[in-house]
């Protein structure tokens, strides 16, 4: 999907004249720098899921928990699937690991 949003990107780049040719928007945005930025503002994302979650989270909601789903409705919803979880964690730890850290 990002290659994909990155196409269209550099196509719209040149459409609405923000670039001349096709080239000159590659020069400006490569898929490289493109995907560096895309890494750095996931990181960041990840930095307040983190944040924000640590502080608030106590335990899971089981789906059939109408109570405690009614008291965490308005929360994350990354704090309410353990698949969601794992993944972003993963990824953040991939970034971290891919940039040396």
């Amino acid at each position: 999907y990002l290659r994909y949003y990155y196409d269209e990107l550099q196509r719209y780049l040149v459409e609405f004249g923000a670039c001349s040719t096709k080239d000159d928007a590659i020069r400006h945005l490569s898929y490289d720098t493109f995907m560096e930025q895309y890494d750095t503002a996931f990181l960041d994302k990840c930095r307040l899921v983190i944040a924000y979650t640590w502080a608030r989270f106590t335990e899971p909601v089981e789906k059939d928990d109408e109570v405690g789903c009614a008291r965490t409705m308005n929360k994350t919803s990354y704090n309410k699937s353990i698949p969601n979880v794992v993944w972003l964690a993963s990824r953040c730890d991939e970034i971290l690991k891919s940039r040396g850290v």
